[in-house]
């Protein structure tokens, strides 16, 4: 596997020569593509203080999986994401914990209260309906609240990329395990009206998720996996000023599990999300107001030889903002958020725990002499708990030349107690304090205008202290400081009108201190299935006549793990790095191309590889379907 690693960095270094950019195969996005993750109003990536990695709609058409394809960018590894289908899923961002990292709904949280660390369930969440992924990395509580402390994956509605008034959108495939999905959905477009509903189903069989050992005398049984997605979306613009945006998401999964590291079990899990949004936005001279409402209501239940666990989690948010331009260089938004959490155990009114977040913010923007940039701002939160904390944020951006800008940003971050530590039936503690972190990140990129190559250097460090702890006599407790520093290159280059390339490579290291129980403080810098190193190599072909094939790479390496047997023993062991080769190649056919035929094998070459001890992965996976636009 050695061997393989520097093979794999010796080409990403041959396709750096070229240059780069962000790590979507498909993206060739300029300069002046817009973004909104970040802030409150539309703008540039070049006049973002924020550096914002980019995944379009055509890279998410060709992706059959949401944690498959975020695992492919800089900084981001998703444990669980070729494993079997049904398994649990953690995002690591720049190896932060998965509760770390804020998933948003276009534009809007999405809180489980309801989870360990309140993190959204992954499985939950298809590409159904989505046209646009924004990636924000760093700090980010200043707009978004607690949750933001690694950074903000945001996935935004699908557009109409015509003006028609009716367009029907069918889509269907098979693949390895004896999987299925389907989908429909039907969109328009008008002066003052757009509109998208869509439907989603997707079925496995699986494979059993965990391992059988070798002197087991029945195989394991399959554990399948379904996932049933509605998705709703509307853009109304009554006049020239005002925009309203109703959206809503509804998900169901249910699926087979086991008991653990090698360990067979007839376990099943069931999750419902139920997600409405809606925002308002009111434009007209100098001056900006815009509204935000959004409802999250989560259903969750195990059931194993242990019991039924049920988790009833229920979170809404409203926000309200005005943003005022004094010239075209200077700009103050104010605004305010109400967060309510609430967590239930049987039913909605037993055992149920709540809290309240008022968080007001400031954001000014400079803009000095067209090449400096400057975004200050401040947040206070009040939480009905633990009571007041503060926020901040600083971003510059230099752009020396056309091709060539330079960011710095400095900021910090909190996350909240859950409900569950604070007032939960095991090692609850009422008096814990939120989990605070500091990031700073100094970046530079090399830029054709013209979208031809990209090259992006960055160096971040980020610490968080108060880190929250279980300890089975004490309960929960704030004692740990962690400390992750690291580097990230990205890149993208346009040999011709036919080749693409582009890559990653992301290096980061952690150091946790905790007490030792003796007045002094123990270290560790290994973190159980984080990688310190992986990275992203892509080649894509695109010939004259609507053909497509894209080549990928994707590298995770050494890493520790940890796992307990059935006399709940704890063993400590090293996972391998590995190389995986996934293959995708579509076809266009009738006349404005609406019908698209494509493939797609994942593991091409069939490496065996571990992400969880004592948990399959998947093989060589092979897909095939079609896409059709009437």
């Amino acid at each position: 596997m050695q061997q393989t690693a520097l093979t794999f960095f010796l080409l990403l270094f041959l396709v750096s020569t070229g240059a780069f950019a962000q790590n979507a195969p498909s993206l060739s996005a300029t300069a002046e593509e817009v973004v909104v993750t970040g802030s409150r109003l539309a703008r540039s990536l070049a006049s973002s203080p924020q550096r914002v990695t980019v995944i379009d709609s055509t890279q998410i058409a060709q992706s059959a999986d949401l944690a498959q394809l975020l695992s492919e960018q800089a900084g981001i590894v998703i444990n669980g994401a070729y494993s079997n289908p049904g398994k649990d899923r953690s995002i690591y961002l720049r190896n932060g914990a998965n509760q770390f990292t804020l998933i948003l709904l276009d534009g809007q949280p999405l809180i489980d209260p309801s989870s360990l660390g309140g993190a959204v369930d992954l499985r939950l969440l298809s590409l159904a309906g989505i046209g646009r992924i924004e990636i924000l990395r760093g700090a980010r509580s200043l707009l978004y609240g607690s949750d933001a402390v690694a950074g903000v994956i945001n996935l935004i509605s699908a557009k109409n990329a015509a003006p028609d008034p009716f367009t029907l959108h069918l889509r269907a495939a098979a693949q390895t395990l004896v999987t299925f999905e389907g989908s429909a959905a039907i969109s328009g477009s008008t002066k003052k009206l757009d509109y998208r509903l869509g439907y989603e189903h997707y079925q496995t069989d699986g494979l059993s998720e965990a391992i059988a050992p070798e002197n087991t005398a029945q195989p394991f049984e399959q554990d399948g996996a379904e996932r049933q997605t509605t998705t709703a979306s509307l853009t109304y613009r009554p006049n020239e000023f005002l925009t309203l945006r109703p959206t809503l998401r509804r998900a169901s999964f249910n699926g087979d599990y086991d008991g653990g590291s090698f360990q067979d079990a007839d376990n099943t899990y069931t999750n419902e999300l139920f997600h409405t949004g809606l925002s308002a936005d009111y434009e007209r001279e100098n001056s900006n107001l815009g509204a935000r409402f959004n409802y999250a209501k989560t259903d969750r239940q195990f059931n194993s030889a242990f019991g039924t666990f049920l988790g009833l989690g229920r979170a809404a948010q409203g926000e309200f903002f005005a943003l005022h331009r004094f010239t075209d260089r200077a700009s103050l938004t104010a605004g305010a958020q109400l967060r309510h959490e609430s967590l239930g155990r049987e039913d909605e009114q037993t055992d149920t725990l709540s809290a309240t977040t008022l968080s007001p913010y400031l954001l000014l923007n400079l803009t000095f002499a067209e090449d400096l940039l400057v975004e200050a701002g401040y947040r206070y939160n009040h939480h009905s708990d633990f009571g007041g904390q503060s926020n901040f944020s600083l971003a510059l951006v230099l752009n020396s030349t056309d091709h060539w800008s330079s960011r710095l940003n400095l900021a910090s971050a909190f996350q909240s107690p859950t409900l569950d530590q604070l007032a939960g039936p095991f090692g609850a503690n009422p008096n814990l304090a939120p989990q605070v972190a500091t990031s700073v990140e100094i970046s530079t990129q090399l830029a054709d205008p013209k979208g031809s190559y990209r090259i992006n250097f960055s160096a971040f460090q980020r610490e968080i202290k108060d880190v929250i702890t279980f300890d089975f006599a004490a309960g929960y407790q704030n004692q740990n400081e962690l400390m992750d520093r690291g580097l990230e290159l990205e890149g993208f280059y346009q040999f011709s009108q036919q080749f693409t390339a582009s890559g990653s490579f992301s290096l980061v290291k952690g150091k946790l201190s905790s007490p030792d129980g003796t007045g002094g403080t123990t270290e560790t810098e290994d973190f159980p299935r984080r990688p310190r190193t992986s990275g992203h190599l892509g080649l894509t072909f695109r010939a004259k006549s609507p053909f497509t094939a894209r080549l990928s790479a994707h590298y995770t390496g050494q890493r520790p793990d940890v796992f307990f047997d059935g006399n709940f023993s704890r063993i400590d062991t090293e996972l391998d790095a590995y190389l995986l080769v996934n293959f995708y190649a579509e076809y266009k056919l009738l006349k404005e191309q609406q019908l698209t035929l494509f493939t797609d094998v994942r593991n091409l070459t069939d490496t065996n590889f571990t992400e969880v001890t004592g948990f399959s992965t998947l093989g060589r996976m092979i897909r095939g379907g079609f896409s059709l636009r009437l």
